[in-house]
């Protein structure tokens, strides 16, 4: 009777918990399968975006209207000239004609095409060969940047909190104020920077109601690198621009006036710190490339003054000209700058005493380096990299790294002593890529200078044949000419022939 009792117990008691459990999935900790479309959903979008598209076929051939030579339509009011620029801007090309040939030029930018107004149709043959001499391929550009910043910094902060009651009698007391709650420090050292090292060092002293001694100590060493190398691909004369910006917060001190009272309290602004670099290249007939160039770098500075509130500072390194070999680097700024700064404050006289000086001063101690390198390479580019590679190249960069990756990260020391062969390797193999980069570009310059030369031997050779037709013409004219005057000449000694055998 009481295992039966038992039994039935047992079993109403595991009945309760499978109530429970099925009230509970179905109330509050039913979300947690409500959850798991949104999590599939949310992961599936992230995968999307993740995912590489690609033009399926980038080989697109040009209309065939754009391949077609200049039409030349003769009007009622003149001539009109047709022509599809090929390298070039239509703006660029209109300013050229107007300045140089005074023709009035109408521009299409949506087709990139041209329609001059010529007097005759030889004006229009010769807006035509004008064309063909200054609408070439330009030379494109590829620049290699390499930021450097390099800090190096030292800094010790001591600073004292001392109140003393009743010093030498009856409401004689040293120390620092107290505003509302809070002893402000006798002798402000760590505390004049920003709040976040203000909360950090090491206290050492005694609290008591009527005496209070404190020292705050904060050692800081710090070294930071801060490397940007961005990569620019320019048309030859255009200016490229690169631009990064923060923004960033920076505390500032403002003051209230209530009741007569003036009460001080630290607010934050922000504003933006720009690292920007500009490039102009210019390429010059003899192989080598002029930049001119214009970095600013930003950043939030250490702080400066009494107060020690960060502030943002710039700098500016500007070159205008310079010639460099095509594939060398160009170091257009090596900024070094060392500051030391050694400030204490404390009690006259008190300060100066051996070991008890401490607690009637404080020091702030600061030293600091610094250095900023630019390293430009410019090089000739050939205007672009087939798909499947540059597609390959991203795909590569996004793939999450593997764990002999994490593995050789550990092993760096070992990893650069062996791959010093392989950098070399590299070097060389990027040393005859650039070479057969310029090889090729020289043959094509060579292929457009035997088009241009081809296209004016044509143009000399329908100007000779031309000529020769209306030379022809004038031969044939003098020649009748000629065959009218003898025949003049035939009938006038005919008619005095017969005058005189008539006489």
């Amino acid at each position: 009777m009481g295992d039966n009792l038992r039994k039935t117990g047992r079993s109403r008691r595991i009945t309760a918990v499978l109530a429970i459990l099925f009230i509970l999935l179905c109330g509050g900790c039913g979300d947690f399968f409500a959850q798991k479309p949104s999590e599939l959903h949310s992961k599936a979008i992230l995968k999307e975006l993740e995912q590489i598209r690609t033009v399926s076929n980038p080989n697109i051939e040009v209309p065939y209207i754009y391949k077609q030579p200049p039409a030349i339509l003769e009007t009622k009011k003149g001539v009109r000239l047709f022509y599809f620029t090929q390298h070039h801007t239509v703006d660029k090309l209109a300013g050229l004609i107007k300045e140089q040939l005074g023709y009035v030029v109408s521009q299409s930018p949506a087709t990139n095409q041209l329609i001059i107004e010529c007097p005759t149709p030889e004006e229009a043959e010769i807006a035509i060969e004008f064309l063909g001499q200054i609408d070439v391929p330009p030379i494109q550009v590829k620049i290699d940047c390499i930021i450097s910043e390099l800090y190096a910094d030292l800094t010790m902060d001591r600073e004292t909190t001392l109140k003393i009651e009743n010093l030498f009698g009856e409401n004689i007391y040293l120390g620092g104020k107290t505003v509302g709650n809070v002893l402000k420090p006798a002798f402000p050292g760590a505390s004049l920077r920003d709040e976040a090292r203000e909360l950090m060092g090491l206290k050492v002293g005694y609290v008591d109601d009527k005496f209070i001694a404190l020292v705050d100590l904060l050692v800081s060493r710090g070294y930071l690198k801060i490397l940007m190398n961005p990569t620019l691909e320019v048309v030859n004369g255009e200016t490229a621009r690169i631009e990064a910006r923060d923004y960033v917060p920076l505390p500032k001190e403002v003051e209230v006036v209530t009741n007569g009272l003036i009460y001080p309290y630290m607010t934050t602004e922000y504003q933006w710190v720009v690292d920007s670099l500009e490039i102009t290249p210019h390429v010059f007939a003899d192989g080598y490339i002029g930049l001119e160039t214009s970095a600013q770098i930003g950043s939030k500075s250490t702080p400066e003054g009494v107060k020690q509130i960060p502030i943002i500072t710039e700098r500016k390194v500007q070159n205008k000209e310079n010639r460099i070999r095509h594939g060398e680097s160009l170091i257009i700024g090596g900024i070094r700058k060392s500051e030391e700064r050694d400030v204490i404050r404390g009690v006259p006289v008190l300060k100066d005493i051996p070991l008890l000086g401490i607690l009637f001063s404080s020091r702030d101690f600061e030293e600091r380096a610094k250095e900023v390198i630019f390293i430009i390479t410019p090089t000739i580019s050939t205007g672009g990299m087939p798909n499947e590679k540059m597609v390959e190249k991203i795909r590569k960069k996004h793939e999450p790294p593997s764990i002999f990756d994490v593995l050789d990260a550990g092993t760096y020391e070992t990893g650069e002593q062996s791959g010093t062969e392989e950098v070399r390797l590299k070097a060389e193999a990027e040393q005859a890529l650039l070479k057969a980069e310029a090889e090729k570009a020289k043959a094509q310059r060579t292929i457009i200078e035997a088009n241009q030369r081809a296209q004016k031997a044509r143009v000399d050779a329908e100007k000779a044949r031309v000529e020769d037709e209306m030379a022809r013409a004038e031969a044939k004219k003098v020649e009748l000419m000629l065959k009218e005057l003898n025949n003049n000449l035939s009938s006038s000694t005919y008619e005095t022939e017969n005058n005189k055998s008539s006489q």
